[in-house]
């Protein structure tokens, strides 16, 4: 039987120190939004991540500002948009608030319906920019966009985006799984020739004798197999973008030809006499450094100056720990999106995991832990425990004492309650008497760690039970 389907994540956390001052603002609030009332603010922070805004209310019994409490909320969410009400506009706390990315400042004095009016601008805008940063992919087919809001990310992205207004020549180095090919095809969105086709060719992964064919085609019968004539990448990626991915793996021998098709902007199909003009615009790629290349043999200096006009390096995930977060919530929409599960965020603990990764195969891999979780995901949250491939070892001494100690008794919680379940086929009362505690306690256990007996049960036409039918 599938998980039960849950409710929305809320769009709007709201902390108010002051319980009057709560129930003035909730129900502007709610008229506009989904809220959630946080009563402190550890359950501030463990619900922060299915958060689209945030709304602290200080009666100034404290202090202004809780700035310790905003530092803590912009390390777990470095965007979500934060309105405070303080009963007093004192400067240095609402400057040092600002600082840390605070989106809007009101008295408690307010009106209630315009701090609701002002929140929902903020909350509606944030999303609109968070499915811009994802791409906010329309279907199973769109492309992945190029994620990241670091300082890093931000000026490739802007670099991108100006090369992407000339026709001329992009070399994209970087380390594998960093995103060269999606940079690739961000430029070609962004530029004129947007409308056109976006070609790839592995230099790679294709036989020796098969690049040349695949770069510019070949005419019937030119060799033994050729049973009809085919158009090349050249060919294909006419009026767009033509990009060469590891461009070092290309023979060498063959190297030659294609920076005359370059300079030359025309080719000649194996076989054939006539040569095809080739308006196309070419993005290299590679893993490897260039010059080193060179002086192993691997790519000719000649080709290396014509392709090399404009190069951006993309860095390695390591190098912009910060864009973690956005990144695995973009991978866990789409992967529950295709995989068709429920699962609405991360937890902080799984998300401070995350950042403490040095991600040596980059955001490929974090794509890839990403839907390993979702897939082995039986709640609508995924915790630490769901994170086995970068919860070993040294992942643990990344994190304080508590936090690795948590970490380790859920990934015992969670593998043992799981293991249980199945045997019992999501019996609470024969899993609860097999551990020697009461149903109420293991429902306290599976609810902590988002576990639904109802999924361990078999299908059956026609049940209705609930999570506490047994």
């Amino acid at each position: 039987m599938a998980p039960r389907s849950r409710a929305p994540s809320p769009a709007v956390l709201l902390r108010a120190d002051d319980p009057a001052l709560r129930d003035r603002l909730l129900p502007p609030l709610a008229a506009r939004l989904d809220v959630q009332l946080a009563d402190d603010a550890e359950a501030l922070l463990g619900a922060l991540s299915g958060a689209r805004g945030l709304l602290l209310a200080s009666d100034g019994r404290q202090m202004p500002v809780d700035l310790e409490l905003l530092a803590r909320v912009r390390t777990l969410d470095p965007w979500i948009p934060i309105v405070l009400l303080t009963p007093i506009a004192e400067p240095e706390s609402i400057l040092r608030a600002g600082r840390l990315g605070v989106a809007a400042c009101f008295l408690t004095s307010t009106d209630p319906e315009q701090i609701a009016v002002e929140v929902e601008a903020l909350v509606t805008a944030e999303a609109d920019a968070l499915d811009a940063r994802a791409g906010a992919p329309a279907g199973d087919d769109a492309e992945t966009p190029f994620l990241g809001e670091s300082q890093p990310i931000r000026r490739l992205r802007t670099q991108a985006e100006e090369v992407a207004r000339y026709p001329t020549s992009v070399l994209i180095t970087g380390e594998n799984g960093t995103g060269k090919e999606v940079l690739a095809r961000h430029i070609h969105a962004h530029s004129d020739r947007a409308a056109a086709e976006f070609v790839e060719i592995n230099c790679a992964g294709l036989p020796a004798g098969l690049v040349e064919s695949e770069l510019f085609g070949h005419e019937r019968g030119s060799f033994t197999g050729a049973v009809r004539t085919h158009r090349g990448s050249f060919e294909r990626a006419q009026g767009g973008t033509l990009m060469l991915d590891e461009i070092t793996e290309m023979p060498i021998e063959l190297q030659p030809k294609l920076l005359r098709a370059l300079q030359e902007r025309a080719f000649v199909r194996v076989g054939g006499e006539q040569a095809i003009q080739a308006d196309v615009r070419p993005i290299c790629t590679t893993n490897r450094d260039p010059q080193r290349a060179i002086s192993e043999g691997l790519l000719r200096r000649d080709l290396f100056y014509r392709i090399n006009v404009v190069t951006l390096h993309v860095p390695p995930l390591r190098e912009h720990r910060e864009d973690v977060p956005l990144l695995a919530r973009y991978f866990l929409r789409r992967k529950c999106r295709e995989l068709g599960k429920p699962i609405t965020r991360f937890t902080p603990t799984a998300e401070s995991l995350m950042l403490s990764h040095d991600w040596p195969g980059n955001v490929r891999e974090l794509e890839n832990l990403v839907e390993r979780a979702v897939v082995f995901c039986r709640s609508e949250r995924i915790g630490p425990e769901l994170l086995d491939p970068i919860a070993q070892g040294a992942a643990y001494l990344a994190l304080p004492w508590d936090a690795a100690r948590d970490l380790a008794v859920r990934r015992f919680e969670f593998g043992y309650l799981s293991m249980l379940m199945r045997v019992h086929r999501g019996s609470v009362s024969e899993c609860a008497k097999a551990m020697g505690i009461s149903r109420q306690a293991l429902y306290k256990l599976l609810d902590r760690i988002g576990l639904d007996p109802e999924s361990f049960r078999p299908a059956r036409r026609g049940d209705r039970r609930s999570g506490r039918g047994t």
